[in-house]
């Protein structure tokens, strides 16, 4: 596998763990707020008494009258930043294994626009920044925009997603690795109880590389960018009960690419993530998850034999939280990947930690 592959996997692997937290902030902040109001709709909050919050606290009580303004014209606000130092202990996911710490910045702004209780138009823009301290060929600035509606239709019983997103990723120290991309996306997601849902549907990536160029099918170097496309199919489950939301989701998909040389980035993958969030405390929070995924190549061949290659991969990844005030909240987050496959140079294994704190209105 390409160096700039393996480290675009393993940028990855960040997003993926930031995406889990910004979905767990957003789902326990609505619930939270709601239990607030119905339990306790005069208390005074615990930060509150404490002089050196008192800073925070003012900034949450002026992003409150913005957020209740725009509700008023309909109009749902969610912010998200993050700041955070990591250690990553196989920055290239290889056997040479180097090590690194690296810091990570990220916003996300979510703007939905009710346009009926039915009917919703939503736009989200996420930003991820990642710098390496010494291995900066793993360098990463991705953004990320995504624009669409959702329609609740039968009583709200189904509702049907559709959305767009242009994604600009940038590794400026190793160029072969930009690219653009365009994904679409449809969904039909069934609300079977308040606290139980099921969602399906497909989605088409294409990934139009800036600088990479592809080798034709006899080796040979070409001046042709290279282009990468995905068909997939997905399928989601989720539950939620009264301090936790279990999920399973299901995902088969087929990349295609115009790198001919042994079908090198043709593949077909299956992938399973069953993950779980759980409230300890109002205050006290965690989530998990398992990803298994295999991958069987078209045509690429291993060193060690003329098999096709076939890669199985697992990762764990885990997070715990702590809100400091309603806006500020601490992190602690680990992501183990561990690769197994017939062609030797594709094993490998690493850990990435990242700690920090994220603010959220």
């Amino acid at each position: 596998m390409h160096v700039h592959t393996r480290v675009s996997e393993r940028r990855l692997t960040i997003k993926a763990m930031k995406k889990i937290v910004i979905t767990l902030f957003f789902i326990f902040f609505s619930l939270t707020a709601l239990n607030a109001l119905a339990q306790h709709p005069g208390a005074v909050k615990t930060e509150e008494k404490y002089d050196y919050l008192e800073n925070l606290i003012n900034l949450d009580r002026f992003t409150d009258p913005v957020k209740q303004h725009l509700k008023d014209q309909k109009i749902d606000l969610e912010f998200f930043a993050g700041t955070l130092f990591g250690f990553d202990n196989n920055v290239n996911l290889d056997p040479e294994r180097l090590k690194d710490g690296f810091f990570e910045g990220s916003l996300n702004t979510d703007v939905a626009y009710n346009y009926t209780p039915d009917v919703r138009l939503r736009i989200e823009n996420d930003l991820t920044a990642i710098t390496y301290f010494t291995v900066h060929n793993a360098n990463l600035l991705d953004i990320y925009t995504v624009g669409g509606f959702e329609v609740d239709v039968f009583d709200d019983l189904f509702t049907v997603e559709t959305d767009y997103a242009f994604d600009v990723s940038l590794f400026p120290e190793d160029r072969n690795g930009s690219y653009l991309g365009n994904h679409v996306m449809l969904f039909l997601k069934h609300n079977i109880t308040q606290d139980l849902y099921q969602k399906a549907g497909w989605h088409f990536l294409h990934k139009s590389y800036t600088q990479g160029t592809v080798r034709a099918s006899g080796g040979m170097d070409s001046s042709t960018l290279r282009r990468d496309y995905r068909n997939a199919g997905e399928y989601e489950a989720g539950f939620y009960m009264d301090k936790a939301i279990f999920k399973t989701n299901l995902e088969f998909f087929y990349n295609e690419s115009n790198y001919q040389y042994f079908d090198y980035y043709d593949y077909w993958s299956f992938k399973v993530t069953p993950s779980m969030i759980y409230m300890f405390t109002k205050k006290l929070y965690a989530s998990g998850s398992f990803t298994y995924q295999n991958r069987r190549y078209k045509g690429r061949l291993s060193t060690k034999n003329d098999e096709h290659v076939a890669d199985s991969t697992c990762s764990f990844n885990a997070s715990v939280l702590y809100d400091v005030t309603k806006s500020f909240t601490f992190a602690f987050n680990c992501s183990y990947r561990e690769n197994t496959s017939n062609e030797p140079l594709q094993k490998y294994s690493g850990t990435i930690m990242t700690w920090g704190l994220y603010y959220s209105f």
